[in-house]
């Protein structure tokens, strides 16, 4: 499906669902102050989350690195040769982060890698989404399950992931629900015969905690974004596990080095649009201009430095623009990502 079709239809479900939901802006604000809690008190709700999987003589693996991601990943695989996993975005990001690519990716493997939409820390029970039914029974066949959980996924109570997962699968999917779905816990299922295991991994997301102004985007690293950027329509194909979509390209220097990474905050005013498209009451924008005032900080730089690279007349986005893409691209590339 290319670009233009998949963001029509997309469109098209989401409009349609919205009008079922009263006071959406009220929901995104809700689900936005439950993560914002979570942020603040990690700690001690990931903490509470392990001791309720141990109750029910669960394990969780804790990742806080690369390495320890590698090891723990190989010791699962070890003794298995089909393999395969899930494209979702926890998924996604824990394999291109360490950099594994030895999979056998076979539609009958006894071992499925998935991610976790959300863990639970007042009952120790994971919730996992499916995008399509294959996805589902390609989780009813394997034997051995393991969960990739980004320490983003934490909320703090099972009475919050109804709004949870409504709004995440509304504007994932531009339907109310996901097509399959499955709520459950590490350890061994009983009448399934299947292993969960449930690695949480970090891989530099808690660098987010450290600066109160980018906190919020804490809450969307798991979230994986619709096709409503522009730029996606010259290379949209969805079932690259290794494809990075806006989202991801905009939160990687957040995640890794804002100094660094700079120039991709100064030609991102096409950023701003996205924010109608997230779950949570967040302005990728202000978010644009607050990192560029942390570089500005950092370099000792004048204030309307930020400015600078910066070309004015783009900075309000041109209708008419969008019609030829051979004729936007060159703009698109430029004014989304700031190539």
């Amino acid at each position: 499906m290319d670009f233009n079709q998949a963001h029509i239809d997309y469109i098209s479900r989401l409009t349609k669902s919205l009008d079922k939901i009263q006071q959406i802006n009220i929901a995104k604000q809700r689900l936005t102050f439950t993560r914002w809690k979570v942020a603040e008190n990690l700690d001690k709700l990931l903490f509470e989350f392990e001791t309720n999987v141990k109750k029910t003589d669960g394990k969780v693996e804790w990742c806080p690195d690369k390495t320890v991601a590698i090891e723990t990943l190989n010791k699962h695989l070890k003794n298995t040769d089909r393999v395969n996993f899930l494209n979702h975005i926890g998924v996604n990001y824990f394999l291109k982060e360490i950099a594994f690519n030895d999979f056998s990716n076979d539609e009958n493997a006894d071992t499925l890698i998935v991610d976790a939409k959300f863990i639970i820390a007042n009952t120790g029970n994971i919730y996992t989404s499916f995008y399509t039914f294959e996805e589902y029974q390609l989780f009813l066949n394997a034997k051995k399950i393991i969960i990739i959980a980004g320490i983003d996924t934490l909320i703090s109570y099972q009475s919050e992931l109804p709004l949870s997962k409504m709004l995440y699968s509304i504007f994932e999917t531009g339907n109310l629900s996901y097509p399959a779905e499955i709520l459950t816990r590490p350890g061994h299922l009983k009448g399934l015969k299947k292993e969960v295991n449930v690695l949480i991994c970090d891989l530099n997301k808690s660098l987010l905690l450290e600066n109160p102004i980018h906190r919020p985007l804490f809450s969307l690293l798991n979230f994986k974004l619709a096709p409503v950027c522009p730029l996606e329509q010259f290379d949209y194909h969805p079932e690259n596990w290794k494809s990075v979509d806006s989202l991801q390209y905009f939160l990687h220097p957040f995640t890794h080095d804002i100094k660094t990474f700079k120039n991709l905050f100064f030609e991102n005013n096409g950023l701003r649009h996205l924010s109608e498209y997230f779950p949570y009451d967040l302005n990728l924008y202000e978010q644009v201009l607050s990192a560029r005032k942390d570089i500005q900080s950092q370099t000792k730089k004048p204030a309307f430095s930020f400015f600078e690279g910066i070309k004015l007349n783009n900075l309000i986005l041109k209708p008419n623009q969008f019609n030829n893409p051979t004729k936007f691209e060159k703009f698109a590339k430029t004014f989304f990502f700031g190539e």
